[in-house]
């Protein structure tokens, strides 16, 4: 492998029935928290039937994302690249799924949520809406920093930078939805299981900060 290394393993890797690469991984965790956020709008309208559907596809999804990063740890560990390059990749890999784990996380409270018949005020799933909504920012800015690793170092930078700022704003709204949450008169069931969701979107999004941060170690170790 070229001196590139890392750089030269996002580049050439291709998608395909057996191996979808990196890019292709977290294309299916976005459509992981796509379908968080297509269930929260649902709830917004009132439609709980509707939000199911979107929890159980949201569901398909995550296995999905589960099966491609089993894969890609896989190949990875078969490579030609050093062993700190390895683990720097595979943590990379372990992150972005995470992402679509606390995507599922939220949509289980979610169910639970509506099988309780726990009486949520919509201003509360609006403003879940809206994180789940930042939330896909944060990826798509994840999307273009790996679709840059081969090309622009210094527009994954960028791309790192503004993902961080993503992330930021989605702190400043978990701070807002907890602050309302705990003012609204919901049951104490309701409140605990409303807490849950608004904590499992803030992880997901601590999680697409730590993908990042892993890019930025593997450019980094390579001098880039």
């Amino acid at each position: 492998m070229s001196d590139k290394g890392i750089l030269d393993w996002f580049g050439k890797r291709k998608e395909s029935s057996v191996t979808i690469g990196a890019r292709g991984h977290v294309m299916v965790v976005r459509d992981t928290v796509a379908e968080l956020k297509n269930a929260l709008d649902c709830m917004v309208k009132g439609d709980a039937v509707a939000a199911v559907k979107c929890t159980e596809r949201l569901m398909l999804c995550e296995e999905e994302a589960d099966r491609i990063e089993d894969k890609l740890c896989a190949e990875i560990s078969r490579g030609e690249l050093s062993v700190q390059e390895r683990e720097n990749l595979i943590r990379f890999v372990r992150q972005t799924d995470k992402v679509a784990n606390w995507a599922k996380e939220g949509a289980i409270y979610l169910q639970l949520l509506n099988e309780t018949n726990a009486k949520v005020p919509v201003e509360i799933w609006s403003e879940l809406a809206h994180m789940t909504d930042e939330l896909i920012e944060e990826i798509k800015f994840l999307v273009g920093a790996i679709e840059n690793m081969n090309a622009d170092p210094k527009k994954v930078f960028g791309e790192i930078d503004s993902l961080n700022d993503q992330e930021r704003i989605i702190d400043g709204l978990y701070f807002t939805c907890i602050k309302h949450a705990h003012l609204s008169e919901m049951d104490p069931r309701g409140l605990y299981l409303v807490d849950e969701l608004i904590e499992a979107i803030e992880m997901a999004a601590d999680s697409g900060k730590s993908c990042g941060d892993a890019i930025n170690i593997m450019l980094i170790s390579r001098g880039v």
